[in-house]
């Protein structure tokens, strides 16, 4: 089925019409500096995709219109538009170039050259984010871009990393940033784009550049310019690779023999033995180890294909896309597939009036498994933690029969196997059943369909007056269920087939839970552009306004009992009894903003730019809904001074300085609205009844109290930076910012007297503050080489100014653990989400220590220091308050997960035809809060199973005969409770990875001349290459934040990041 629609696609695709004269057109590019052909020169058709390289002697052939412009460019020059007006010969001299300045980029309603930008904006190279094969924007976003950063998620297929611009400034909101794709806002999430079609992109960091979007620009703006249609014949692009994908790392945990060893001495801590006989030394040597992490995964494919076809004529251009991606995962039974179409025009009605539009659709899905509810058993077998966790045998000893069992996997016959739930020592199974055969059996599937379409008028009103307006819709269509099947398992014992039926604490019979969700947003936003200018003076103005309506709902449902394992239907059930309704929610958002900006720049030396913003949000009541936010920036080009200009060293200097405020309406969309219950019941005296009689009547109750000054929070940000070129070659962008977010939207408690628990106010104050560098230095060497460096990097403090009572983190599911489910913490003076927990002082190595602090305690009338069962070999904690006792009133902030720097390293060269790049990212002054390292590290589970463990942490357990061990003694029962929140889990989260590494080979053209291609690239790659870690042993250290912006660094396991080899082929027609 897939192939078939990708040859239909491309038999579309390949029937064009061409319009025009075409003609075709010889030429030689040289240098400046020694006159010697430039190989590799771009040689493109201007507004088109279409284009060619230079050859190894500098020469280009190219089929082209009689009247159009070719564009010619090769790093670290500068790049001509050449109009042809029917000439067919050219001989083309670039000259040096390294500054860049004349390149156009794209801001908040319109665009500058980037010699006049005045705010902190950071340009994209679109090469470089190709280069990284990325499945979705934010992967190509990572490093690209100083103060920019993105963090992983998990590695599960079309798994999206979270992007964060100049650290986190809200505790309820979103911190994720707006994204403008051809001038529309699309709001935070365009992992559906398909990165092919991008043509560049650029962010918006300071609030002089994002205040002109608001509200939503507060936490950074990313403006995407997708590919349009062109002038001439049509052209056609075709990308296609294909990838082999594996688990990038694994955990080192022990095997059966050496889990069996362990589990003994934590038993005999506690002074006991093994319940489960299979774990008694006799069967040493004998058991069959099993692997989880290996057996949950697999050599995983991947392929995408990309087509797109463009062409117009002089007053019609259009182009038109597909792509299709599927991509395996490297657990078994997860997949992730997109196809995605879109189409756009502009057409030039008149001379002065230009309409255009674009249709996007895409289509999405996804299943397998990441932590379902559906099975009692708590099933999150794609967690790589999860997994190395997992008993590494399922033998066990028969009770009836007495026999050796050692189950399958997998049967035969294609049933599965299983360790049996009822079976003596099956409590010290984490398992509790064969978690292949869960993975197989229970999962979640996500269908998404999407669409969206704008449409735009453009009119020159009269010299230098041009109106716009873009109206733009979309809709989101999702369908998510989860499904479980019976789970009925096969053993053989003493050569005959066993039954068993519900193992693994899940209900025998079918389950199936759907969760549909839609959504539909419409804007209109129009504006008035005025441009003025004459030898010394260039005025910018730009006024308009947007209208944004917003709906959304969704449903949980859920229904048992199926005829058939197969049958996936709310309505089939066996009786109606068996399905119901668990919630839904309808929503309705509006939102009105008036802006306008006015731009000056004298003498192309001095710029100005002031901007406002007027916001209205249905999330406030009456008189709160509307703020207004300016920003304002400066900037002068010192290097355009008559004493700088044309210095041989400092070939580009300019100093930048911003200021501006935005506003943040908070997460939840019902702040200001009274919400009403029929839950409460009223009970009352019967009348003529008994004393103490009573009956029940029901009423509608308030469940919320409002704040009726609630109103926006600010985003407040300063913003200083410089620009320098030095030598014709080295460029650097340094900036530092300070972002301040003030009248926090959070929820405080109330007394309960007032009748509710919480109200949302306006409270506390967020201060994030950093530097931010980019150094660029590209070099031709010769005519056969260049390359190219990139360095970016920037430092973060996020700190707490004004909170008043501490805040604590609640809803992110680590367990039950002591502790973890409060993990983190808002306190002044710290970093949001702080992590809140104990300070190990050391292992006590000597009884008489434990003695001593102990008396000392009974002393103070406490029972213990810490408790009565403490022991050698057991973490001491510090008594930070002095009263002689551990209690909650000794926890203290361990770390944040807000790394201290961020970097990226892009290093690419050129050689002839050959093309080579290696991308670094790292992270320094991390810190990890790994629930996984507590979890590898201590054998109790907290449902009362007992976990794996990693070699190393058993090879450095503390005991008598190893009295120096740096890891806490082996214990089933941890009466000490070393697995609660510490510093002995708060992990450095240090990291450098060689994120891509790529090879290319660009197909002569007087080769490609015969098969009428116009250009040809084929390529090799390594994504996930290398990871330099101390945390490697736990897992990956790349710990991004959970939806939760009180989470953030919280490793709780992921699903494993892969490690993918690709080879792709771009070709042009």
């Amino acid at each position: 089925m897939k192939t078939k629609l990708l040859l239909l696609l491309a038999s579309f695709l390949w029937t064009g019409i061409a319009w025009g004269q075409s003609q075709q057109v010889n030429g030689k590019v040289l240098s400046s500096i020694d006159n010697e052909p430039i190989i590799g020169a771009s040689v493109v058709v201007k507004g088109s995709s279409k284009g060619t390289i230079t050859d190894l002697d500098g020469t280009f052939q190219i089929m082209v219109d009689a009247d159009a412009t070719l564009v010619i460019s090769y790093i670290g020059y500068v790049k001509q538009e050449i109009p042809l007006n029917g000439k067919t010969s050219l001989s083309v001299i670039l000259k040096e170039d390294t500054e860049m300045l004349d390149d156009v980029i794209v801001i908040g309603y319109g665009s500058m050259k980037k010699s006049d930008l005045s705010g902190s904006v950071a340009s994209v190279d679109r090469e470089s984010f190709m280069k990284k094969n990325p499945i979705n924007v934010a992967q190509g976003l990572q490093g690209a871009a100083a103060g920019v950063i993105v963090t992983g998620t998990s590695g599960k297929p079309g798994a999206v990393p979270t992007v964060r611009v100049r650290g986190v400034a809200t505790i309820n909101g979103t911190a994720d940033p707006l994204y403008v794709v051809d001038g529309v806002q699309v709001g935070t999430d365009v992992s559906y784009l398909n990165p092919s079609d991008i043509e560049s992109m650029e962010v918006l960091k300071d609030a002089s550049a994002t205040a002109i979007y608001g509200s939503a620009g507060a936490n950074g703006v990313i403006m995407i310019t997708t590919k349009q249609g062109s002038k001439g014949r049509t052209q056609l692009d075709i990308s296609a690779n294909w990838g082999i994908q594996q688990a990038a790392n694994s955990l080192d945990v022990l095997d059966a023999d050496g889990f069996s060893q362990a589990l003994r001495i934590a038993r005999s801590a506690d002074g006991g033995t093994p319940s489960g006989k299979i774990f008694n030394a006799e069967y040493d040597g004998r058991r069959k180890s099993i692997d989880w992490q290996d057996e949950m995964s697999r050599i995983a494919l991947t392929q995408q294909y990309n087509i797109s076809a463009s062409g117009g004529n002089e007053n019609t251009q259009s182009l038109i896309s597909v792509s299709y991606l599927d991509q395996d995962g490297v657990v078994v039974n997860s997949n992730y597939e997109r196809i995605t179409a879109r189409a756009n025009v502009t057409h030039k009605i008149k001379d002065f009036i230009t309409m255009g539009g674009d249709v996007n659709y895409v289509h999405e899905r996804s299943y397998g498994t990441d932590g379902m509810s559906v099975s009692t058993s708590g099933l999150t077998s794609t967690n790589l933690r999860y997994a190395a966790a997992l008993v590494p045998t399922m033998d066990y000893i028969d009770d009836a029969t007495g026999a050796y069992v050692s189950p399958n996997i997998v049967n035969p016959d294609g049933t599965f196997g299983t360790y049996p739930q009822g079976a003596a020592g099956s409590q010290e199974h984490i398992n509790k059943d064969n978690v292949y055969a869960l993975q197989q059996q229970i999962g979640s599937y996500t269908r998404v369909n999407r669409v969206r379409a704008n449409a735009y008028l453009d009119i020159k009103l009269f010299k230098g007056l041009s109106f716009r307006t873009i109206g733009s819709y979309s809709h989101y269509a999702r369908d998510y269920g989860e499904y479980g099947i019976p789970h009925v398992r096969y053993n053989q014992v003493n050569g005959e087939w066993k039954e068993l039926r519900g193992v693994g604490n899940t209900e025998d019979r079918d389950v199936f839970i759907l969760n549909p969700a839609e959504s539909t947003n419409m804007s209109l936003e129009s504006y008035f552009t005025y441009h003025w200018n004459n030898d010394n003076h260039d005025l910018t103005l730009m006024a308009g306004n947007t209208v944004s309506k917003g709906f959304g709902s969704h449903t949980y449902v859920r229904a048992y009992d199926f005829p058939t394992d197969n049958i996936r239907d709310i309505s089939l059930t066996n009786d109606q009894t068996s399905r119901w309704a668990d919630g839904g929610l309808d929503l309705e958002t509006r939102a009105i903003s008036y802006y306008g900006r006015a731009t000056y720049n004298l003498k192309g030396r001095y710029i100005f730019t002031a901007t406002v913003r007027y916001d209205g949000s249905s999330n406030f009541g009456t008189g709160k809904r509307w703020d207004t936010f300016p920003s304002a920036a400066v900037a002068w080009r010192i290097s355009e001074e008559a004493f700088l200009k044309n210095n041989p060293v400092i070939t580009n200097l300019k100093l930048r300085a911003g200021w501006g405020q935005t506003g943040n309406s908070g997460g939840p969309t019902n702040l200001a609205i009274l919400q009403l219950s029929t839950t409460p019941t009223y009970l009352f005296n019967t009348p003529g009844g008994a004393s103490g009689t009573y009956t029940v009547g029901n009423g509608m109750a308030a469940t919320n109290a409002i704040d009726s000054d609630l109103h926006w929070e600010t985003n407040e940000q300063f913003n200083v930076g410089i620009d320098l070129g030095l030598f014709k070659g080295l460029n650097i962008t340094m900036d530092y910012f300070v972002r301040t977010a003030k009248d926090l939207l959070i929820e405080r408690s109330l007394r309960p007297s007032s009748g509710y628990t919480s109200v949302y106010t306006n409270y506390g104050k967020i201060r994030n503050n950093g530097f931010e560098f980019t150094v660029d230095y590209k070099k031709n060497v010769n005519r056969d080489f260049s390359f190219g460096v990139t360095l970016t990097g920037s430092t973060l403090k996020n700190k707490i100014v004004k909170m008043g009572a501490d805040m604590t983190g609640q809803g992110e599911t680590v367990g039950t653990d002591m502790g973890w489910e409060n993990s983190s913490i808002c306190r002044e003076g710290y970093a949001v989400g702080s992590y809140y927990g104990y300070v190990v002082d050391g292992i006590f190595t000597n009884r008489s220590d434990i003695d001593a602090l102990n008396a000392q305690a009974q002393a103070n009338g406490y029972d213990a220091y810490q408790y009565t069962g403490t022991d050698v070999g057991d973490y001491k904690y510090r008594d930070l308050n002095g009263d002689g006792h551990i209690d909650a009133s000794d926890m203290t902030i361990l770390g944040n997960g807000f790394p201290k720097l961020n970097y990226g390293l892009n290093l690419s060269a050129q050689y002839k035809n050959f093309d080579f790049s290696i991308y670094f990212y790292g992270v320094l002054g991390s810190d990890i809060l790994s629930y996984s390292a507590m979890t590898l590290s201590t054998m109790y589970n907290s449902d009362g199973a007992i976990n794996n463990i990693l070699k190393d942490r058993f090879a450095n357990a503390w005991s008598e005969a190893n009295p120096h061990g740096t890891e806490t003694r082996l214990t089933y029962m941890d009466p000490n409770w070393n697995r609660r929140v510490s510093s002995a889990w708060v992990k450095s989260g240090d990291f450098l990875k060689i994120n891509n590494l790529q090879i290319g080979y660009n197909v002569p053209e007087k080769i490609l001349r015969h098969a009428k291609i116009d250009a040809a690239r084929v390529y090799f790659s390594i994504q996930n290459l290398c990871t330099i870690s101390g945390y490697n042993k736990y897992g990956d250290p790349e710990v991004g934040s959970t939806e939760n912006l009180l989470y953030n660094g919280l490793d709780v396991g992921r699903y494993p990041y892969p490690r993918i080899y690709t080879l792709g082929l771009n070709v042009k027609f």
